[in-house]
């Protein structure tokens, strides 16, 4: 459901949200929340395709998991037809008031005078599938006016704050993030309109970690619960995102809210977001690359330093070789033929070993025949030079760096200097997010490595040039007002 991006000429600055949406959209930002789904005396019940209907007890939710529980346990001849229990399979069952469950993935059995199944994926519908799905997220914070999303009332004298306090994001299909209660401590929740049906759940989870990159922050949803759009509970899907321990820590990749000097007025992550997001699902053959990319940014904000400056080094890397890959270019290398210098250098392994010193054959074999294979402290260059931007000798100075993170886990042996510290991981931070932003097209602003007088990020300017058309995008803003 993607809307892609019109032309600059055409853009308008204030689109309201579609009507339908409004009315749910103004109550969630008052704290309105859906019900939990209703799942009534079972009717019948099927697991692996035998009949279990006549002792299955009750079918529920309990947090992250579906439950099962059928009485008997292994007395029951059709429990003992399956033992030991199978791991793999599935449950179709319906319920009182015409509620349908499937479910599959089972995450444990327990089998004693009640079977106990547990499931970690599921479907319950009450009826048709709505395209209205809505999630609490945890680990979000307040965005303040960084958002992108108008949601207000009138107050009685009329008056409208036009703070815009929430998101709307466009990828596999629309979303709104959406807070509301104290801004010092927000709930936050997230609206899917897929347009129709079930969402897809690959595209819905690819992304899931592009909203928490362009955040820079882990989130998670536990459970997804299908709203009509008069906000009635109808269906019930697990929720997204794989961490159990949310790393509160917070790095965004792009300007949000406010730099140093004043108010940012443009909400880059929502472009960022867009840009991703159809990158990601027009080149299948880079999914892996960008996943990778992606996750090892959010996990390199424990504030363990050298753990996080090598997870940024070794991802930079890894996704430098995917860009070239994938732009079928060949670095220069000291070799012509790659493949005929390994052969050659493996059919005189044993004369390269005589030449080494005691104990050092190993070490040499493995430098020469290195020389048929992209140098590491090239290959983020050369991806970066595909699309013509140069690094700065600071830049090319630190992917000097990677071997001692490396070879010895630590950034620095020697004695730490903190503020050093911390520029060098914001400025490979910052490396990968502009390979990152180079690669599906983003030229908006990103956040650099120096930091402000007011603590804030500042933008590398004079080293990443951002295009107005850009801005433009970024300056739109949607609105649900009553």
């Amino acid at each position: 459901m993607s809307d892609s991006a019109p032309a600059a000429e055409s853009l308008s600055t204030s689109i309201p949200v579609p009507v339908h949406l409004r009315d749910l959209l103004l109550r969630l930002a008052e704290g309105w929340a859906p019900e939990p789904i209703v799942i009534g005396a079972v009717r019948t019940l099927r697991f692996n395709e035998l009949d279990f209907s006549h002792i299955a007890s009750s079918v529920g939710l309990d947090g992250d998991r579906l439950v099962a529980k059928l009485s008997g346990g292994a007395y029951d001849p059709q429990v003992r037809r399956l033992l030991p229990f199978p791991m793999e399979g599935e449950l179709e069952c319906s319920c009182a008031g015409g509620v349908v469950v499937h479910a599959a993935d089972i995450s444990s059995v327990e089998l004693g005078g009640e079977l106990t199944i547990e499931f970690a994926d599921w479907r319950v519908l009450a009826g048709d599938a709505p395209s209205l799905w809505l999630g609490r997220v945890e680990g979000a914070t307040n965005i303040g006016s960084g958002g992108n999303l108008i949601i207000e009332r009138a107050r009685p004298d009329g008056l409208r704050l036009g703070r815009a306090g929430h998101l709307r994001l466009s990828g596999a299909n629309i979303y709104y993030l959406v807070q509301s209660g104290e801004r010092s401590a927000p709930t936050w929740r997230l609206l899917i309109d897929t347009g129709a049906g079930v969402p897809d759940r690959e595209f819905l989870e690819r992304d899931f970690l592009i909203l928490q990159f362009v955040l820079g922050r882990q989130f998670r949803i536990v459970e997804l619960v299908g709203v009509s759009e008069d906000g009635s509970t109808v269906a019930s899907l697990p929720g997204l995102g794989t961490r159990k321990n949310l790393n509160r820590q917070s790095a965004p990749p792009v300007p949000f809210e406010r730099n140093n000097s004043t108010w940012v007025d443009e909400c880059w992550a929502a472009v960022l977001f867009q840009r991703t997001s159809v990158a990601v699902m027009e080149r299948p053959e880079a999914r892996v690359a960008y996943a990778l990319a992606l996750d090892s940014y959010l996990d390199s904000m424990t504030m363990h330093v050298d753990a996080d400056y090598l997870r940024l080094q070794v991802a930079l890397e890894a996704f430098a070789y995917w860009i070239l890959r994938l732009a079928s270019h060949e670095e220069k290398m000291a070799v012509k033929d790659a493949a005929k210098w390994k052969e050659w250098v493996n059919g005189n392994e044993a004369a390269i070993r005589s030449l080494a010193s005691p104990g050092s054959e190993d070490s040499l074999l493995n430098k020469v025949m290195s020389l048929g294979r992209w140098s590491s402290s090239r290959v983020v260059q050369s991806a970066f030079l595909t699309f013509d931007v140069k690094l700065t000798r600071e830049m090319k100075d630190e992917l000097q760096k990677r071997n001692v993170i490396v070879h010895q886990g630590l950034m620095t042996p020697g004695e730490l200097d903190a503020d050093d510290i911390l520029r060098r991981i914001a400025l490979v931070r910052t490396l990968l997010v502009a390979l990152i932003a180079r690669s599906v097209g983003y030229l908006g602003a990103i956040n650099g490595w120096e930091i402000g007088h007011l603590g804030h990020a500042l933008e590398p300017e004079a080293w990443w040039s951002l295009q107005e058309d850009e801005r433009l995008l970024a300056l739109q803003t949607y609105i649900a007002e009553d």
